[in-house]
């Protein structure tokens, strides 16, 4: 039998500790014995058994399943009757499972789960392994669990019953029981999107975690590169939800559409399939074309335009493939893990020798609806006004707005006629010159993108009717990755009490996954407007399971790079945006992923989405409180509340114990000046900061920390001051939706936060506070918060980077599960119980 060698397979089995094992003849082609998937798979146990992994999975099992065993095959292949759930990390590894490897179900793998689960990390003492699997391993043993007993293609036809038959790429998951699509038993979850996040260091994985490291602690104001792994599966076409496949959370109108379900993997060899000796290679395709799009926006628009034609094909008006990302060659990750190029956060641009700039046309930019916190906005001609009484974002959470181009340009970087930058947001005039336009501003850019993962296996493409890629995007730093969209939602839908749940968030938190949305339909590779099942998690069709298990491990919420992680509405988006294709006025309008509508460079949108009061939850940082409260964007005042505050050290308004300041985005928050008679609030002027000024000073080293109990604590903490100051949600009821929750939201942002801080059960002035009310609070966290009303915003008179805010009221509250102990200015301290639980 003969066998090619890629570099990336002999990489690959050398990581495994299979060693260098191909010859190289003095002519022609080469050859060698390929080594058998079994032989993967004691190559990994040989490794691992001496860490702590023979012994662990001996007592799991009673002592029936050695992988030291002479014959591994057999070992794994036999039937095993005394596997103990009870212990730590196997209480969701499914009641079906009953042996080391099932032929086709990881799920029922007991070794698969082993290796793939987070929550297997110690023995029944707690004594941590001294090693864990990296990716490749995970990988060999998965192959295996396909390959053991290997379908031939008939097999397969027959299983599809007739529906439609396809090769198929999805990004694969193993997800424990509460973040699987059934949420009965911890298995191998899908989609056929991906998302990977752009980094400013190389990826590190942590095969302890079963995941990538977001962070370098050592390094706080840099971000690693976060990968996605892809796989190629034959696949099957199912109609409608179904308890088999899911999908993860089911929408009313997936009765009516179609999903790519997975029924086997595809990798290379003879014991994919039998009968054939099978090529599988996958391929990547990634394109950022912002900058190419926006100048002919301008065109289109009739507005002043200084590039087009050819050179928008170029870089950087297009960024394309390995200046975004490769599919690594790195042994350790083993096959198909997109791994985005370290890219700083933005770049100033260049072309032909000189910096790009474009022309800021002052008939545009005159207009205040253009202009969003000093930056451009681009929304198309016909952008229809929102209803009366409601501001343009009500509007814009519709998403059905086109975005032609990114939706927010940097235009406060004049670049003079000898080359020098003038910063606008350094000159008393910024307002002025933006406003008049007529110069050349300096466009920038980063290494986000989207793209896709493709297959190609050439013994397979005459048996299949559909090759179908995954889509992928490159998106920004995670600065909450313990904190995910599904987790919120569901909690959002769920748990939260029924009368604060409409305005608890200004945008609600809504899962990529449960957006049926095509890929990006501009991408040369096909998506299709039709195939809007893209973003959605399934798994294998399996039987449905009746019990509930549980994670037993150490288990929590983290992101892994499935959609489940990402927002699922674009305005214009986080880690993708939206395109809208018109075709018939009788059918519902068709919409695609987009990454060319997000911001050039995005950081700048990131401001936006985090001034604006946690705008995306789950990935953007509210810092509502950094800015002035009463922010006028687009000519009109919004009115964003605050909605789940950081602490005053992540929004730099205090210093760490070491009195170093560690603010998320490099801006230091607000502090309050003046007399005790005459109190304001110094802000930074939102309209002078700018994140591209910012670079090498954002961090994420306190909000990671942050996870989603934590998370949901704040949220309802602030909501239950709202409610001690007398905002109730009930009270605006008459006004009817929607126009209610925005009531309610504008009588929430009458009022800022000062200081928001974790405080423990022996702080003094909270046991002040306590013996005052004749209220002592409990539970696991206590918040303190200082809030005021605001009157008006005034410029500070000697500093054009710092606004004044009037202060007219303030208050002092302490928090605890539903108690809320408040005082109003010099009153008494009062116990509020009023929030609904």
């Amino acid at each position: 039998m003969s066998w090619t060698v890629t570099r990336r397979a002999f990489l690959r089995n050398t990581a495994l500790g299979m060693g260098a094992f191909v010859a190289f003849p003095s002519q022609g082609a080469f050859s060698a014995e390929a080594p058998s998937l079994v032989d993967g798979v004691r190559s990994v146990c040989a490794r691992l058994a001496p860490l702590g992994w023979r012994q662990l999975l001996l007592d799991v099992t009673g002592g029936e399943l050695d992988i030291e065993a002479g014959s591994l095959g057999a070992e794994l292949g036999k039937g095993l009757t005394r596997i103990d759930r009870t212990y730590p990390g196997f209480g969701d590894f499914a009641l079906a499972g009953s042996k080391g490897i099932e032929a086709g179900r990881p799920e029922r793998s007991l070794l698969y789960h082993a290796l793939a689960s987070p929550t297997v990390v110690a023995d029944r003492g707690g004594n941590e392994l001294r090693g864990f699997p990296t990716l490749a391993e995970i990988e060999a043993v998965e192959n295996y669990v396909y390959g053991v007993a290997p379908p031939s293609l008939d097999d397969i036809r027959k299983r599809a019953a007739g529906r439609p038959l396809g090769m198929v790429v999805f990004a694969p998951q193993y997800q424990s029981a509460p973040m699987s699509v059934h949420s009965k038993h911890a298995e191998l979850c899908f989609s056929r999107t991906g998302i990977t996040r752009l980094g400013t260091l190389e990826p590190l994985y942590d095969g302890r975690a079963r995941n990538f490291v977001p962070l370098d602690d050592a390094q706080p104001f840099e971000f690693r590169v976060i990968p996605r792994r892809f796989a190629a599966y034959l696949a099957i076409q199912m109609q409608g939800a179904s308890e088999e496949f899911g999908p993860q959370d089911p929408l009313p109108q997936d009765k009516d559409l179609p999903f790519w379900v997975p029924i086997h993997k595809l990798f290379s060899g003879p014991e994919c399939l039998a009968g054939l000796d099978l090529r599988v290679d996958l391929k990547r395709g990634l394109r950022n074309d912002g900058l190419a799009q926006f100048h002919r926006f301008l065109d289109v628009n009739g507005l002043k335009n200084n590039w087009r034609g050819e050179d928008l094909e170029n870089f950087p008006f297009l960024i394309k493939d390995e200046r975004i990302g490769s599919l690594s060659e790195r042994p350790e990750f083993g096959e198909g893990v997109l791994e985005p190029l370290p890219n700083p956060l933005a770049t100033p641009a260049q072309y032909d020798g000189r910096l790009l700039t474009f022309p800021v046309d002052g008939r545009y930019t005159s207009n205040p609806d253009n202009l969003q916190l000093a930056a451009m906005q681009i929304m198309p001609v016909g952008t229809p006004d929102p209803p009366p009484g409601e501001p343009r974002y009500m509007l814009d959470s519709y998403r059905d707005t086109q975005r032609p181009a990114p939706e927010y340009i940097n235009i406060r970087h004049r670049v003079l006629s000898n080359g020098q930058i003038d910063n606008l947001n350094l000159r008393p005039d910024m307002d002025a010159v933006i406003k008049a336009g007529g110069y050349e501003a300096l466009h920038y850019f980063d290494g986000v993108g989207d793209g896709w993962v493709e297959v190609d296996c050439p013994q397979l493409k005459s048996g299949v009717d559909w090759i179908l890629p995954a889509y992928c995007t490159v998106g920004l730093p995670d600065f909450f990755p313990k904190v995910t969209q599904r987790d919120l939602m569901v909690w959002w839908q769920s748990d939260v009490p029924e009368p604060i749940r409409d305005a608890l968030f200004a945008i609600h938190p809504l899962a990529l996954s449960q957006t049926r949305i095509a890929g990006n339909i501009t991408l040369p590779v096909g998506f299709s407007l039709e195939d809007t099942t893209i973003t959605a998690i399934v798994t294998q069709p399996m039987e449905a399971a009746s019990e509930v298990q549980r994670p037993n491990g150490p288990w929590e919420v983290q992101k892994t790079g499935l959609p489940d992680g990402s927002p699922g509405l674009f305005d214009p988006g986080w880690d993708t945006s939206q395109g809208i294709y018109y075709t018939d006025p009788n059918r519902p309008l068709q919409k695609f992923m987009a990454g060319y509508g997000l911001g050039s460079p995005f950081i700048e949108d990131a401001k936006l989405c985090a001034a604006l009061g946690a705008y995306w939850p789950g990935v953007a940082p509210d810092s509502t409180r950094t800015f002035a409260p009463d922010k006028k964007i687009g000519g009109e005042f919004y009115p964003y509340p605050t909605i789940i505050p950081l602490t005053d050290q992540e929004i730099g308004s205090a210093s760490l114990e070491d009195g170093r300041y560690l603010p998320w985005d490099g801006v230091r928050g607000p502090r309050l000046v003046g007399s005790t008679e005459k109190p304001v609030v110094a802000y930074p002027n939102a309209d002078r900061v700018d994140y591209i000024d910012m670079i090498g000073t954002m961090t994420a080293a306190l909000t990671s920390r942050v996870d989603t109990p934590e998370y949901q604590a704040r949220i309802l903490a602030m909501e239950g001051v709202y409610w001690a100051l007398g905002i109730h949600d009930p009270d605006f009821a008459h006004f009817g939706k929607p126009a209610a929750t925005y009531k309610v939201l504008q009588a929430k942002a009458a009022w800022a936060v000062l200081s928001f801080q974790a405080v423990k059960a022996d702080d003094a002035r909270l046991q002040a506070a306590e013996k005052a009310a004749g209220q002592q609070l409990s539970g696991e966290r206590r918040y303190a918060f200082h809030v005021y009303r605001y009157g008006k915003e005034m410029p500070d008179p000697d500093n054009i980077q710092i606004v004044l805010m009037e202060v007219l009221e303030q208050a002092r509250a302490y928090v605890s599960d539903n108690v809320v102990l408040i005082q109003r200015e010099n009153g008494p301290w009062i116990a509020d119980k009023s929030m609904p639980t």
